[in-house]
């Protein structure tokens, strides 16, 4: 005997069926930040060794390193786009959820118990994570930008420029020559 679905049950399990597949998206935002937090952290070691790669001015491990930082870079775009989409198929059952809702506002609309508890964790991890990189890659461009200003005056000493300017009897300055075109 065939039985048929009352409209009272067919809404209960549209309504089972809605929930698991918003489940299913809020899994699917927890595993594209927790595979953000693995590539952030691959990133910040990369950014350690490149320091001190930097320090001893090692530039064959350096060229190596940013070899290496490349495709970390590519996989943070990736997983970026995938989030905004997660983002985007959440919104499209949660009115209050929009591509651009800060993870903190996300994490109060997520379901109670396990699933925020998890994104919370993964937010705060990627928050460190990202920190850090930043940090990270801004204390390697003073590390660059010195490096580079040392070597423009080495050049300088060796191509014969004046370091400082030379004054005329009058003040004025006589020359401003560099042998070298830095700028190029």
């Amino acid at each position: 005997m065939i039985r048929m679905r009352t409209s009272w049950q067919e809404a209960c399990w549209m309504r089972a069926t809605e929930r698991e597949g918003e489940a299913n998206m809020w899994q699917e935002l927890a595993a594209a930040l927790n595979e953000l937090n693995k590539v952030y952290r691959q990133l910040a070691e990369i950014g350690e060794k490149k320091r001190r790669a930097l320090v001893a001015v090692d530039m064959k491990a350096l060229e190596e390193l940013l070899q290496q930082e490349e495709p970390l870079t590519r996989r943070i775009g990736e997983l970026e786009r995938r989030r905004r989409q997660v983002l985007t198929d959440l919104a499209a059952e949660n009115r209050s959820i929009h591509t651009d809702t800060k993870l903190q506002d996300l994490l109060k609309l997520a379901p109670e118990g396990t699933v925020r508890r998890v994104l919370d964790q993964l937010f705060r991890e990627l928050s460190e994570n990202t920190a850090k990189v930043k940090e990270l890659g801004e204390n390697n461009a003073v590390l660059v930008k010195g490096a580079m200003q040392a070597v423009a005056w080495h050049l300088n000493r060796l191509g014969g420029a004046s370091v400082e300017p030379a004054y005329g009897k009058e003040g004025e300055v006589v020359s401003h020559h560099r042998n070298f075109e830095f700028d190029a």
